[in-house]
């Protein structure tokens, strides 16, 4: 198979190195070229530039990060890009199996500890919800299979913002509860292989899943946990900044394609990083 990588940060150098062992050629395009992993060939595309002459493509992930947080650069990035991306696909009559686009659960705004599912409501309130949707909708509307994959929060090697927090003494108020959600970035890259190497073999694939994994947890649970494991104090009171509402991702529909989860809890994920960070 012919894979482009659109934006090939971390999710995406790791995306491309799983399908590179699957014997799949691999392309991506990111802002510094220098930065993809090896064996994946380069693309000189940053997105919502015009594009390139492209390679005949099999799939096409779009793995793109927003600069920053702000309606601007959430607008360049998953509606404009989507849109440039697009356009560019049907100008060089290129005609992908399936389009993967990695949004979000930001989109969804329950906020009192509701589980939450692919058939849940979204009816976001703040400009990176919406211009998400805006993205996934555009997706929608082209002549392709498309599958949205909307994660949780990304946690893994580099992302220990978590741990620097506890670290620091930073800890959530005692109450409320708030129950948060992640996903280790090796489960988000696999999630992704799974998923394209199931519609490869031409088995079923829905247009939404949810990538978190099994163990929504309160934010006062993971870092008393993370606490306890360097051997500190918890001291409640501050509360730590966190987007992303109060809510449980339930990530059965991923579960029943046969995906299992390598950290299938913060626990899992969380102890080898403790281990990194410390040495």
């Amino acid at each position: 198979m012919r894979v482009l990588l659109l934006g090939c940060g971390d999710l995406g150098n790791r995306t491309g190195q799983l399908l590179l062992q699957q014997q799949h050629q691999v392309w991506g395009a990111r802002r510094s070229l220098n930065r993809l992993s090896s064996g994946i060939q380069p693309l000189a595309w940053t997105l919502p530039e015009p594009a390139p002459q492209l390679p005949q493509l099999d799939y096409v992930i779009y793995t793109l990060s927003a600069d920053g947080f702000n309606e601007d650069a959430y607008r360049l990035a998953y509606l404009d890009g989507v849109q440039v991306m697009l356009q560019s696909l049907v100008r060089q009559k290129i005609a992908p199996r399936r389009i993967f686009f990695i949004s979000s659960t930001g989109v969804y705004t329950q906020n009192q500890g509701e589980t939450v599912d692919e058939n849940s409501s979204t009816q976001p309130l703040h400009f990176s919800g919406q211009l998400l949707l805006q993205g996934e909708e555009a997706l929608h509307q082209s002549p392709w299979p498309v599958t949205i994959l909307r994660f949780s929060g990304i946690y893994g090697p580099g992302r220990e913002r978590l741990i620097r927090q506890v670290r620091a003494g930073e800890f959530p108020a005692a109450t409320p509860l708030k129950y948060s959600n992640r996903v280790h970035i090796e489960d988000g890259a696999r999630a992704l292989v799974h998923l394209l190497e199931r519609d490869a073999a031409q088995q079923p694939l829905d247009d939404l899943y949810l990538v978190s994994d099994c163990e929504p947890a309160p934010l006062q649970e993971v870092t008393g946990w993370l606490a306890h494991q360097m051997g500190l104090q918890v001291h409640p009171g501050n509360q730590v900044p966190e987007r992303g509402g109060n809510k449980r991702i339930n990530s059965q529909r991923l579960r029943d394609t046969g995906f299992q989860f390598r950290y299938p809890s913060y626990r899992e994920g969380y102890a080898p990083l403790l281990d990194a960070t410390a040495s």
